[in-house]
């Protein structure tokens, strides 16, 4: 069965780089479950279309329908298909950020997920990924679980792993979160799986690297889910409650406490570092500037 053609909607509900299936109501339902919502409202829409889906099938997903092509073309696709594994379907998540190349998706058999696609040209964001869950062979750790890698490959030219796929409901960001002890888990297993140059402070310590609201995220009973290690690596101490509270900020307009994020200059210069090298794309540019702003009041030494 083609995974590609006329068979996918792109939903009208404010994003624009998720692609739900209209084949079946079981891979709508993974397709609305890909659209990553954090705010009270945007969940609370998101949930009323997964219900409508549910209800309805996918002719309740307002929205163009679009014919996706697959990267590279079809042969190369194709051959994609042939080494990753059994699937007759996909819910595809196509990159925000202008500076990042590659794709993920869903992969999907009657309409269940099988496993999580993430495809690129280069190999080092899977690299990372893949050491960093190897940390966590079991799939779960101190406060969360992780998705484990099911496979890892190269084929036709492109770099891919496919990885455990969250349960196909809206997931929503973990609340109250307490973050020293979860932080406390990674460090002490990421120190033995991350490789540590000579040119690495020796004070610095093992980071997530993208801990955010967004990727921490409780998806029914059970501990929340910690996704999207791509970044994992070596960073001033504080750096990931640095990042977490300021993302916080610049999404929701306020800490998780007064003081929370504070007192880690060197972290919060560092992150202002690698904000400033971000695209300036449209998706891009208002974050970047909305997080320099807060990582500036962080680091009070900090200039403009």
């Amino acid at each position: 069965m083609s995974t590609t053609g006329q068979g996918f909607v792109r939903p009208s509900m404010g994003t624009r780089n998720v692609l739900v299936p209209a084949r079946s109501r079981r891979g709508a339902l993974a397709g609305i479950s890909l659209i990553t919502r954090s705010k009270p409202a945007a969940l609370a829409a998101q949930w009323a279309l997964y219900g409508a889906v549910a209800a309805f099938g996918p002719r309740a997903v307002p929205g163009p329908r679009v014919a996706w092509e697959p990267p590279g073309g079809r042969e190369r696709w194709e051959a994609l298909r042939a080494r990753v594994g059994t699937f007759d379907d996909l819910a595809l998540y196509e990159r925000p950020q202008a500076s990042r190349t590659g794709l993920a998706a869903v992969l999907l058999r009657a309409g269940r997920p099988t496993g999580f696609l993430k495809l690129r040209e280069e190999p080092g964001e899977l690299d990372r990924e893949e050491r960093a869950l190897s940390a966590f062979p079991e799939g779960r750790a101190e406060g969360f679980r992780v998705p484990r890698v099911l496979d890892r490959g190269e084929t036709a030219g492109w770099h891919w792993m496919v990885i455990e796929a969250m349960p196909p409901r809206p997931a929503r960001p973990v609340r109250g979160v307490e973050l020293e002890p979860l932080l406390g888990d990674l460090q002490r297993r990421l120190k033995d799986v991350l490789p540590r140059t000579a040119e690495i402070p020796p004070h610095w310590v093992p980071m997530h690297g993208d801990l955010t609201a967004w990727n921490l995220r409780r998806c029914g009973p059970g501990l929340p889910w910690l996704i999207d290690w791509e970044d994992a690596a070596w960073a001033p101490p504080g750096a990931d409650v640095v990042y977490y509270e300021a993302t916080r900020v610049a999404v929701f307009g306020k800490p998780s406490s007064p003081d929370a994020g504070r007192g880690h200059a060197e972290a919060a210069e560092f992150w202002l570092k690698r904000v400033a090298l971000r695209s300036d794309g449209d998706h891009d540019a208002p974050l970047k500037a909305r997080l320099s702003e807060v990582l500036r009041s962080m680091n009070p030494h900090s200039r403009p």
